[in-house]
């Protein structure tokens, strides 16, 4: 019996769909090999034609032909009618599906009104990519694949180049060993404040030494309170930095010197990078625990026209754009990289799009704010147990 549904569902080879700011729901149905669509009709407005090409473009790179088909405005039902009919007067009624996931609500009730109890298939996507059908009756319903690519997402949303790191192997080696040691030792002691007054010099080529005195060590300054917050612990993990050559550190009398760095990569990632890292190797392993994600890609470049921008990390999941932005401490303005990231969501992947800022903060009085632009936020206080909480964001977020 499915098995004949699936046939009926290859008999519309032809398809019409309307031109908007949102093209999800316009591409991944007709992307889907279980509909074999040969062609598609694309109906636009005058202030759509852009959307209108990028889609066509995108069904071309598919070997499925596309023509694009402006449509002055109408008010008037009986007119909207006569248009869609005239529209497919060529084509047989049996071949013919209409999605109406982006037509307005004239066009949609003209569309039922033109082809109702005709063998013309309607049919639109909900947010969470099921494809429902509205004629005829007994057809299937199904999740539509997870078949689009990051690249292909993001030229349909009109960024015409896009650019993720690539790291080379030793940068790779560096990071990761670099991440782990943040990892198992400051992240799980709670020392974060410690290692950012640490990277901060570090990473701008200001001295930085660790002070024995009385058996403990002290950071720059025996005399300053800020210097007593965990430099013994600072200086475990330094020293296992220096036994994986991730640093280099001089042993002087009672004084311990981290050796300047002379990669400005190397120092950028000290302070701030690593965190970056962190969150898009964690979407890697999650990446194999939920099926859902589709392609991870960080440090992100993204040009449209001339205007340049960045992304932090990037990845795909029901057909949908996750964007999630990575502060740490010394470079956070909360309330200022919440409405940044609500714009760049917006911008790159329209309203079904999803975003997670990431910081080594603590959200506090921002919390509301995230809340009204329905950002997701992993703070200081869960970074020690960032896997489970990334998980959790991304499945309360594509269910």
């Amino acid at each position: 019996m499915l098995s004949n549904k699936m046939t009926s569902l290859k008999q519309y080879c032809t398809h019409i769909v309307f031109a908007d700011r949102e093209m999800t729901p316009n591409l991944a149905p007709i992307l889907d090999e279980r509909l074999t669509v040969k062609r598609v009709l694309i109906i636009y407005s005058e202030n759509l034609l852009e959307n209108a090409q990028r889609l066509k473009k995108i069904y071309n790179a598919h070997r499925i032909k596309a023509d694009i088909y402006l449509i002055e405005p109408a008010f008037e039902i009986p007119s909207i009618v006569n248009d869609l009919q005239l529209l497919v007067q060529e084509i047989p009624y049996e071949t013919l599906s209409i999605n109406l996931s982006c037509a307005n609500k004239l066009y949609t009730l003209g569309a039922f009104k033109a082809f109702e109890n005709t063998p013309v298939g309607l049919y639109y996507l909900l947010p969470n990519d099921q494809f429902k059908w509205i004629q005829p009756s007994g057809l299937p319903e199904f999740n539509i694949a997870e078949n689009m690519q990051l690249e292909e997402f993001l030229h349909a949303h009109g960024i015409e180049y896009s650019y993720p790191v690539k790291l080379t192997p030793s940068q790779a080696s560096f990071a990761n060993s670099l991440v782990n040691a943040i990892q198992k030792i400051i992240l799980q002691q709670h020392a974060l404040k410690t290692y950012q007054h640490f990277s901060t010099r570090f990473a701008r080529g200001k001295s930085v030494k660790l002070i024995k005195n009385n058996e403990h060590y002290y950071l720059n300054d025996i005399h300053n309170t800020h210097s007593r917050l965990k430099a013994d612990l600072l200086l475990g993990f330094l020293r296992k930095l220096h036994n994986q050559n991730v640093l280099h550190l001089k042993f002087e009398n009672h004084e311990i010197y981290p050796l300047p760095e002379q990669d400005s990569w190397k120092r950028t990632f000290f302070e701030g990078g690593w965190l970056e890292y962190y969150a898009y190797r964690t979407l890697l392993e999650l990446k194999t625990e939920v099926e859902k994600i589709k392609e991870v890609a960080f440090g992100v470049k993204l040009q449209r026209q001339n205007a340049y921008d960045e992304a932090d990390v990037l990845f795909l999941a029901n057909n949908q754009l996750f964007v999630v932005e990575c502060k740490t401490g010394n470079n956070v303005n909360i309330n200022l990289h919440l409405q940044r990231l609500d714009s760049l969501r917006n911008r790159l992947g329209g309203t079904t799009a999803h975003s997670l800022l990431i910081t080594t903060e603590v959200i506090g009085a921002n919390l509301p704010k995230a809340n009204l632009l329905n950002v997701g936020v992993i703070d200081g206080h869960k970074l020690s147990h960032l896997k489970h909480h990334l998980h959790e964001w991304i499945l309360s977020e594509i269910t």
